[in-house]
């Protein structure tokens, strides 16, 4: 997830009450899971078989749960419980709008689509010119769909990833703030889930 502007490093370590090694002017443009984190973004790691991969990554800010050298280029957020935090800053910059309530913007669907019966398009949907969006598909907040899509019936997208971290009291769910992107000239057949991270 990009942020719509950029934040410094000490307003997001006051948003998630941690201490932080480097400028407090230091720049922050989203946050992203390992995999996919570009320069500007945040990403968490709160187990040591991991540390490295995160230090070493794109990532240029780490939240991380240990005190150690930062790479330069880098800043870090020092966090006791990395996962908690992460969602907070979810939870803080996309939080979950319920449609009806939601101040948001509506879909925007390009000429020639056709969508339908019994379709429902979160906030901030966006799809392309000369789709077919099938009866019963979901399709839920800040997904893109290209042009010359096709959806077949039933199919989820958007839905939150399934990623949990146990707990001694049970499960916490890591809170998805991404989106799904469809680019052009795709099929998706029927009752296929495709989550955002």
């Amino acid at each position: 997830m990009k942020f719509s502007q950029t934040h410094r490093l000490k307003d997001i370590a006051a948003l998630i009450e941690c201490e932080y090694v480097g400028d407090d002017q230091f720049p922050v443009t989203g946050m992203n899971e390992i995999h996919v984190v570009t320069p500007g973004d945040i990403v968490f790691v709160d187990h040591p078989k991991y540390y490295d991969k995160a230090l070493q990554s794109d990532a240029t800010i780490v939240l991380i749960n240990k005190k150690v050298a930062a790479p330069a280029g880098k800043a870090l957020l020092i966090s006791d419980d990395p996962f908690r935090d992460f969602n907070k800053l979810t939870q803080h910059f996309a939080p979950f709008n319920a449609f009806a309530k939601a101040n948001t913007n509506p879909p925007i669907v390009g000429i020639g689509t056709i969508i339908q019966p019994n379709v429902f398009l979160g906030n901030d949907v966006v799809i392309g010119n000369n789709c077919v969006i099938h009866s019963n598909v979901s399709i839920n907040d800040r997904c893109v769909v290209g042009d010359n899509v096709t959806i077949h019936s039933g199919t989820v997208l958007g839905a939150d990833a399934f990623y949990y971290k146990r707990r001694p009291d049970g499960y916490d769910k890591l809170l998805s703030n991404g989106r799904v992107i469809i680019e052009d000239d795709v099929e998706v057949g029927s009752l296929c889930t495709i989550d955002r991270g």
